[in-house]
Parts: structure tokens; C-alpha cells; sequence
């Protein structure tokens, strides 16, 4: 279960771009932008311009769809679903992972078991997709996973008795970004792809998630890339 911090966001000096992922929004590489939204009074996937105009429903069922990530090609997107979840009391209806085309064409489930996983993130090689899942059994502690982009190879990445979870991808796919409560309050830190050598970046009495890096899928798409150029990571309280 995801907890309500006061959130600092941690951003690239020297550069111009838009951090997207607190809006659940990503760009990809043909200059669209994919957001969730409730209009239709439940969380369906949309697409639009960049300019805002032509907005289009991916999704359209009666289950929560949320949290889309563009492939770096731009020709798929992961999101989480509820479509087929399993009712589990208190805490409702669990969230899967599903991809589908850039047209909403040919959705198929990536993650199939009675927990939560949720918010997906692709590699920017487009070979993996990271995400967080509670399956270990305890609805209050999400660890980050791994898994090809077709579903196969899962891989837990973290074990903690505390949340890891949004995890976010360098650039290079080497390293994930993500925030933790294992000190005692939300933090980020970054690990190597497989999961070693985790380290705390912000180490503050005062909670920090959300991380975005870079030239992520969710922060500047591919076609962006001219308005980019890497400097230092500086702290942005909101």
C-alpha cells in the first residue's frame, strides 16, 4: 500500500525538462503523450498530442487501468490493470501487469498472482521492465521486481520488511533509481540492475520519492533529446 509523504523531487542542474512523474504521464518518441485519467468515472489509459489536443481512450473496460510507460521505440506501453485482479477483502480488487500497442491493439497480461504489482517502468534498452509488488504477502511491503518485457524471468530485486518501490531506470539500463523506507522514513537511493549495491542519495529526516531520471520514460521522450545534457542532482522541495 503506497503511503503519503511530504515528496522533494530530484531533478538534473543544468538542464530544461519537465519531471512527468508525479502525473503518471510519459512521452514517447513520436511526441505523443500516455496519461491515466478518471473521465470517463473510472482510471482508463489516454493518449494525446503534446499540444493537448486529440485525446484518445487505449483502454475503455470497467477496470482501474493506471500508471502507463512508453517502450523506448515508442510502439508499446506497459500499464497496470484491474481487469482480471483478485478480490482480496479490506484492500479490494489486486492490480496486474498488461502491455498493449501504441493503438490499444493487442493488450495481453504480463504478471498473473494475487498480490499487487504496480507501477511498471521500461528499460530504456527495452528489455526489462521494473516494477513493485507486495506478492511477498504483506500488503504494507512492496519490493521491486524485474522481469523481460514479455513477462518471463521475473526477479526480486530488493527484500526488506519495508516498502522499495517506484523504481525508475538510468539511461543506460544499468542502475535503478527508487525510494525506500528501510532507515525508518522515505528515501531515495539507486542500485545496480540486478540489484546490488544499493545506496542512499538523500539521507534528510524528511521524506523523498518519486525519483525520475534523465531522459527516463518519464521524464523526456527520445525525440527531446537535443534540449538535454547531464549536470548534478539537485534537491527541489515542494
Amino acid at each position: 500500500m503506497q503511503r503519503r509523504y511530504n515528496l522533494t523531487h530530484f531533478i538534473l542542474t543544468g538542464v530544461v525538462f519537465l519531471v512527468l512523474m508525479p502525473l503518471m504521464i510519459a512521452v514517447d518518441a513520436q511526441a505523443r503523450i500516455a496519461f491515466m485519467s478518471d473521465r470517463d468515472w473510472h482510471w482508463e489509459i489516454y493518449v494525446m498530442d503534446t499540444d493537448g489536443s486529440n485525446p484518445r481512450n487505449l483502454t475503455n473496460n470497467p477496470g482501474e487501468d493506471r500508471n502507463p510507460s512508453w517502450s523506448p521505440d515508442g510502439k508499446r506501453i506497459v500499464f497496470t490493470s484491474r481487469r482480471e485482479g483478485h478480490f482480496i477483502g479490506l484492500h479490494g480488487i489486486t492490480s496486474e501487469i498488461y502491455v498493449m500497442n501504441a493503438d490499444g491493439g493487442n493488450e495481453h497480461r504480463l504478471t498473473e498472482n494475487r498480490k499487487n504489482d504496480r507501477q511498471p517502468s521500461w528499460s530504456p534498452d527495452g528489455k526489462r521492465i521494473a516494477f513493485h509488488s507486495d506478492r511477498k504477502g504483506d500488503l504494507e511491503n512492496t519490493e521491486i521486481y524485474v522481469m523481460d518485457a514479455d513477462g518471463g524471468n521475473e526477479q526480486r530485486l530488493t527484500e526488506n520488511r519495508v516498502d522499495d518501490g517506484i523504481p525508475s531506470w538510468s539511461p543506460d539500463s544499468k542502475r535503478i533509481a527508487f525510494y525506500s523506507i528501510r532507515d525508518g522514513n522515505a528515501e531515495i537511493y539507486v542500485m545496480d540492475a540486478d540489484g546490488r549495491n544499493p545506496q542512499n542519495l538523500t539521507n534528510n529526516p524528511h521524506g523523498d520519492a518519486n525519483p525520475a531520471w534523465l531522459n527516463s520514460p518519464f521524464s523526456v521522450s527520445p525525440a527531446g533529446k537535443k534540449f538535454t545534457m547531464w549536470g548534478r542532482l539537485k534537491q527541489v522541495d515542494r
